[in-house]
């Protein structure tokens, strides 16, 4: 058999691994069974399941698709860096729950955001999840785009992209971590995938749930943690209050020193035991799942600009930039601070 031929069966093969193993884990020997496969064609299909996104761990001499139980980006491998200036000053951007495929997502806002970041000299963002909305029984009839693969396409087409801006994301495990349950796949490296495929390297998938980096002291190489994460669970009566548990949660030692939240789709900032805790906002209006749960969207994102201590480490200072938007009815006239008179009123001789 030809090389590219035996590798196109071979990558046949590695999309039906996932199939299998949904149903029960997996040695390799049962896995050469079910499939005719010799066991280094064997090994070689999965390492190329692997790298198409789909999700295959191995415990205890088992290959297994993981699911629900998909482990935080921040548990395993090395920690991405990102350097400080010679003062010791981090300036990025940090948005969040885009969720692109949605009717009530805010494409001007997301790219205004962008052109903002551009024109302020923004370099690195970070995403906090949700950048598409995923398919679910109460979200079916808000979207403008169905399927998994359909909506990663979605987002490298409409995810904006800015001269010298690299996006660094992490992928929730709801909305879109919805297609990581059900497939097993790994649905940010499948994004960052489809930007390549697109021709775009300018976004970084930062991995599932929760990701850590070293904030590196350009002169001294002093350190401290960023998280950034997607969390899960409801909002709570008290814009902090979530955020707050979260990381009243965290051992000594293991907490960083800022915090990027996403999920909750506010705008926020607060120092809670030392952290520095970021609230990301949304770029999407409120839905009606939103409005009958009685929730706020705070739309808009922020500039980050922190000062580390060049011994320590410690982030010293931090100050957060809020840009916020409003829905698109403040924008189209139909109220008015101004309290100027609503023009389908003047046509009608009514005054507001």
């Amino acid at each position: 058999m030809r090389r590219d031929a035996r590798e196109a069966a071979l990558d046949a093969d590695s999309l039906d691994l996932g199939a299998l193993l949904r149903k029960q884990p997996l040695t390799l020997e049962q896995i050469c069974a079910r499939t005719g496969l010799r066991e280094r064609d064997a090994l070689r299909a999965i390492r190329a399941a692997q790298r198409a996104g789909v999700s295959i761990t191995l415990i205890d001499r088992h290959y297994a698709l993981a699911l629900k139980d998909a482990p935080p980006a921040f548990v395993a491998g090395d920690l991405p860096v990102l350097k400080s200036d010679r003062n010791g000053v981090y300036r990025f951007g940090a948005c969040g729950d885009n969720h692109l495929g949605s009717k009530y997502a805010r494409l001007d806002v997301l790219n205004e955001l962008y052109d903002i970041y551009a024109k302020e000299g923004i370099k690195t963002v970070y995403n906090t999840g949700n950048w598409i909305d995923g398919e679910a029984s109460f979200n079916v009839h808000d979207l403008l785009v169905r399927g998994m693969e359909e909506q990663l396409d979605y987002l490298a087409e409409h995810y904006p992209r800015r001269e010298g801006i690299v996006t660094h994301a992490v992928a929730g495990d709801d909305h879109e971590g919805w297609y990581a349950q059900k497939f097993g796949v790994d649905i940010g490296l499948r994004a960052e995938q489809t930007m390549r495929a697109a021709g775009r390297s300018d976004w970084r998938n930062l991995g599932y749930m929760e990701a850590h980096i070293r904030l590196r002291h350009a002169r001294t190489g002093a350190e401290s943690i960023l998280a950034v994460v997607h969390p899960g669970g409801g909002s709570a009566y008290a814009l902090s209050y979530t955020v707050q548990k979260i990381v009243e949660s965290l051992e000594g030692g293991e907490k960083p020193a800022v915090g990027l939240y996403g999920h909750y789709h506010k705008l926020m900032v607060a120092n809670i035991r030392n952290v520095w805790t970021i609230q990301t906002g949304t770029t999407q209006d409120q839905t009606p799942f939103m409005r009958k749960k009685r929730l706020a969207a705070h739309v808009g994102g922020c500039i980050v600009e922190l000062r580390q201590d060049a011994d320590t480490g410690a982030i010293v200072r931090c100050k957060v930039e809020m840009l916020r938007w409003f829905n698109r009815g403040f924008y189209n006239d139909r109220w008015s601070h101004a309290r100027m008179p609503h023009p389908a009123g003047r046509a009608l001789g009514i005054d507001d």
